[in-house]
């Protein structure tokens, strides 16, 4: 089992990644003085698979867990599901000094971590991803929030677990589709930061896809170090921390159109960079090589970008409402090589407006099944 340390001006905590660590959870809660009664927030397709065992070993462990289930799905990260779920958190008589767990992938954590946030003004929060983009992306760096009609994540917090716990193992049931979604981040960090992880990808893609151990795990510890250097150095996103933002504003124009229905985030996300990769290359910065990279890559991780289903005008839409926006341009990293980015802060909507027209142009892509 490895651990990474997530150093910042207030707090610290540690990152476990390992494969088959499953057993090891109660004592680490027990290490890090978690208290018998804790609350486990997960969704229906996790606890059919995973809960029954969750709850034996924390039992057999000495505590006593409570359990909320939500619908699984983006349309969880809603005020009304929010609600319910402090409503349950107040039934059970969860004290301060107490914890939820957030058992699940990237919208578990975030809908549990906010409750988490709010609830009696914060409790213990303990991350415990369940599929590979959670494990590289939103288990990492305390931001946790909902939706809003209007845009994804507008309505949210900072708040840090008390520890990440990543067991590489559960992945083995995820549909191919959440895989790929998650390698997308994964992909995200190999061009921000490590070419090495661009390069594993690449020379590797099928063993990535067969969940190999020693590369998936090599792949999740490099990207969670990436996550964790960044968060280190910007906890609040002053400005290098927006350097994670990398295919989400025009990712999340995409998601937002389609009502968070019909892609996965990871999905949006890698439309996303390749869209603003394009802004790069368009500007001189990005070389045409590096561009085509990237390209080859996410057309060959395979996913669709639904035309058919997609509105031009409303995706661009639901990016003039993307909190990146100041005043009439945009803040965003772009990649000026494959590991190095550049943040610029005179983005203009023409330019968004090509990239999105250029997805449109893409017709390589092909549909993963679920």
């Amino acid at each position: 089992m490895h651990k990474i340390i997530l150093s910042l001006k207030n707090t610290r905590y540690p990152i476990y990644i390992g494969n088959e660590i499953f057993s090891k959870f109660p004592s680490l809660c027990k290490k890090h003085g978690i208290k018998p009664h804790l609350a486990v927030i997960t969704d229906k397709i996790v606890s059919e698979l995973y809960l029954d065992e969750l709850l034996s070993i924390l039992k057999r462990g000495g505590f006593s867990p409570e359990v909320i289930i939500v619908n699984p799905g983006e349309t969880s990260k809603s005020l009304s599901v929010l609600s319910k779920i402090i409503t349950q958190l107040i039934q059970m008589k969860l004290r301060r000094d107490e914890t939820i767990v957030a058992f699940g992938g990237g919208v578990i954590g975030d809908l549990a971590g906010f409750a988490s946030a709010i609830y009696l003004r914060g409790v213990n929060l303990i991350q415990f991803p369940t599929t590979l983009l959670a494990m590289v992306d939103s288990s990492i760096g305390g931001k946790v929030g909902i939706d809003h009609k209007l845009g994804k994540n507008l309505i949210g917090a900072f708040h840090h677990p008390v520890f990440v716990f990543s067991d590489i193992s559960f992945l083995k049931t995820l549909p191919k589709r959440e895989i790929i979604c998650g390698l997308g981040e994964v992909v995200k960090c190999g061009i921000i930061m490590d070419a090495e992880i661009f390069k594993m990808i690449e020379t590797n893609f099928e063993s990535v896809l067969n969940l190999n151990p020693k590369i998936v795990q090599n792949l999740v510890l490099r990207s969670a170090m990436v996550k964790s250097r960044i968060v280190s150095k910007d906890e609040k996103e002053k400005r290098l921390r927006m350097v994670l933002n990398f295919g989400h504003t025009i990712g999340h124009g995409i998601e937002a159109s389609l009502n968070y229905k019909r892609l996965k985030h990871g999905e949006a996300v890698m439309f996303g960079m390749l869209g603003e990769s394009f802004i790069s290359l368009n500007r001189g910065i990005l070389s045409l090589d590096e561009f085509e990279r990237i390209k080859r890559v996410i057309f060959k991780i395979g996913v669709v970008f639904p035309q058919k289903l997609l509105e031009r005008n409303l995706i661009l839409k639901y990016i003039g409402y993307d909190k990146k926006i100041l005043s009439e341009r945009l803040n965003m990293y772009l990649p000026i090589k494959i590991g190095k980015m550049k943040f610029f802060d005179d983005i203009n909507f023409d330019e968004i407006e090509r990239a999105v027209d250029f997805l449109f142009e893409q017709n390589k892509i092909k549909l993963t099944s679920t």
